[in-house]
């Protein structure tokens, strides 16, 4: 009988160990927190000329699915991969007040950042361009397409890109061309003293690219984007 009794004693004091095991694996679930949203640029929109050089960036809400508090990293440069850039900074607002510089082309993104160190992709990259101190020189006008035309589908391992500009002011103007298979394209060549470039292209791409005008006096226009595709 006594036997019987500690065997029996022992599976009890066997199950409850078993059964804490099992109610402790189920105590603290796994949990994941999401990334908040890309934030969407709203003024200025891409290409604009602004005349305000005490300009007010805006951009929209980023949503939480986790309900986190949400800030904003907001960056503006002057060139296109960030490298000189003229504002970094974390808000938790939806715009920012800057004092430009005159006569600029500026590029700017914005990613949102929860309070769980969680954030978004940049926003795509738009430009705007501030006005110099006219009218003592004149802005060139906006380049425009020569060809390719708009949307055309081409083939062939090279396309010649064309583009017409002028200056009511005489001045010879340089080109900055941006070029390639993203939206918005990148700086292929910069400084261009002719209104043509010559690129080798793949098949079954479609391509992206613009150009922007530029005096000897750092009046800039940009010009509007124009897009291709091979085949």
């Amino acid at each position: 009988m006594r036997k019987i009794y500690v065997l029996f004693y022992s599976a009890m004091i066997l199950f409850s160990c078993h059964g804490d095991d099992d109610f402790s694996s189920t105590e603290n679930p796994s949990e994941t927190n999401t990334a908040p949203s890309i934030p969407g640029l709203l003024f200025p929109v891409d290409s604009q000329t602004c005349t305000a050089h005490n300009l007010e960036l805006n951009w929209g809400l980023a949503n939480d699915p986790d309900g986190d508090t949400v800030s904003y990293v907001v960056e503006v440069a002057t060139n296109s991969d960030f490298t000189a850039l003229f504002l970094n900074e974390n808000t938790t607002a939806t715009n920012k007040t800057v004092m430009l510089e005159k006569g600029v082309i500026y590029y700017w993104r914005v990613k949102a950042l929860d309070s769980k160190e969680n954030e978004s992709e940049y926003a795509t990259v738009q430009t705007f361009f501030t006005e110099p101190d006219a009218p003592i020189q004149t802005l060139p006008t906006v380049p425009s397409l020569t060809g390719p035309s708009l949307g055309a589908t081409l083939t062939g391992n090279m396309i010649n890109l064309e583009w017409t500009a002028s200056d009511a002011n005489g001045d010879e103007l340089l080109y900055d061309l941006y070029f390639g298979d993203t939206n918005p394209p990148v700086l292929y060549a910069e400084d261009v003293a002719v209104n043509s470039a010559s690129i080798a292209v793949v098949a079954n791409t479609r391509y992206y690219w613009r150009v922007i005008a530029k005096d000897p006096y750092q009046n800039a226009t940009i010009g509007q984007l124009w897009d291709f595709k091979t085949e």
